[in-house]
């Protein structure tokens, strides 16, 4: 059984159809389709999982207001008939128990007055305005200037936001170097400066990867950096950066930067 509990959603294949369906809302796609999206490819599940997707889909349709008649006469029938209880009843009466006031409850749901249809929107996510080559320049409290290269824009498969991958360019000036200049610079040295005071933290040092969780945090415009040039990619771009990779929000950029040019934190 791939379920932790009696709720409809506490089971797996559930939270799968449930997901599918709302990416479908969410990607504005038509009631009819989104229902339809969400049913096909399911064809050859077993008898124990085919009631779970009819009562998964009927209950993430109920909680948008967009009950379908036919999954509703599907999900009454699985529960009428009591085909969704057989793999409880195997697990011991007290499940079975459990899981059948959870569908008399999700019953009288399906049955009764509607909810409100709901309109989904896309909570908010971070897509990065940095494009891969460009070098951004940040002036520490000395004077010294820090480049950072873009070195891909980087998609996390969880939440879909765009993050930069910056690496930190071997430059020590008091101003951007000319472009031919700017071109050449290799990734700086590890010196060590801005790791932990522990020793420990990411393997790749001079390497971050900034982000935001709200959209009101700052940005990198915000924490003081600009955009000074722009290099061609190097072998190695499109590689996995982020194994290893200092993670980190914008907000904190500045103080690993002080440590690595200036050699001690900001003050």
């Amino acid at each position: 059984m791939s379920s932790s509990g009696p709720a409809i959603f506490d089971d797996d294949l559930a939270c799968d159809v449930r997901d599918l369906y709302r990416k479908a809302l969410l990607d504005r796609v038509p009631d009819d389709e989104a229902t339809r999206q969400s049913i096909e490819g399911w064809e050859e599940l077993g008898p124990d999982e085919e009631p779970v997707l009819w009562l998964a889909l009927a209950a993430a349709q109920f909680e948008v207001g967009r009950l379908d008649e036919r999954v509703r006469d599907r999900a009454v029938e699985a529960i009428d008939s009591g085909r969704d209880l057989v793999r409880w009843q195997e697990a011991g009466p007290e499940f079975a128990a459990e899981r059948a006031a959870v569908l008399a409850a999700l019953r009288e749901q399906l049955t009764g007055p509607q909810p409100n249809r709901k309109t989904l929107r896309r909570p908010w996510r971070e897509v990065t305005d940095l494009e891969a080559g460009m070098v951004l320049a940040w002036s520490a409290s000395d004077g010294t200037v820090a480049l950072l290269r873009v070195v891909q824009r980087l998609e996390d498969e969880f939440d879909h936001s765009v993050r930069p991958v910056l690496e930190r360019l071997a430059w020590s000036g008091h101003d951007v170097p000319p472009a031919e200049v700017l071109a050449r610079l290799p990734a700086a040295a590890d010196d060590g400066a801005w790791r932990p005071a522990d020793g420990g933290g990411p393997h790749r040092p001079g390497v971050y990867i900034p982000f935001r969780l709200r959209k009101r945090d700052p940005d990198w415009r915000d924490v003081g950096l600009t955009v000074c040039g722009h290099v061609p990619a190097r072998p190695g771009d499109d590689g996995d950066w982020i194994l290893g990779t200092a993670g980190l929000m914008w907000s904190g950029l500045p103080y690993y930067l002080e440590l690595a040019v200036v050699g001690k934190p900001p003050e």
